[in-house]
């Protein structure tokens, strides 16, 4: 029910945190990086080894390329030494506010064991019992 990414309801959703919330700085970031990235590929010929004057640069171009090549490794490395939000699993949950509301911790911890000596797993491999 809903389970993939194509699902428009989670497409809907995703699309409204690149816009409305802490995420729209983050997507931002990354369009304009590669924005850069394009813009320097197209300026340089298919062998890349020298680049292509555009009548609207008036010249400027080997400077600027330079420049935004020294700029977009910046922003590789500023990208990848900044904190990253993950938007995976449950954080937040209802669950975890009426847990955390009566003293307990957000997640139950697993206490079974299996066979094999390993703490249990929440879910069981194999086919679901229950016929579709």
């Amino acid at each position: 029910m809903a389970k993939s990414t194509r699902s428009k309801v989670k497409r809907h959703w995703r699309a409204k945190k690149r816009e409305d919330s802490v995420y729209a700085v983050t997507d931002a970031a990354r369009l304009h990086r590669l924005s850069q990235k394009l813009k320097i590929i197209t300026q340089t010929d298919a062998e890349g080894d020298y680049e292509i004057e555009d009548a609207s640069q008036n010249g400027e171009s080997a400077e600027v390329g330079e420049n935004e090549m020294r700029d977009s490794m910046e922003l590789d490395t500023n990208a990848a030494s900044s904190k990253r939000i993950s938007t995976h699993g449950p954080r937040g949950s209802r669950r975890e506010e009426w847990r955390t509301s009566k003293g307990l911790p957000p997640r139950a911890k697993s206490r079974g064991m299996n066979r094999q000596g390993l703490p249990a797993a929440k879910r069981k491999s194999g086919r679901s019992h229950r016929r579709r």
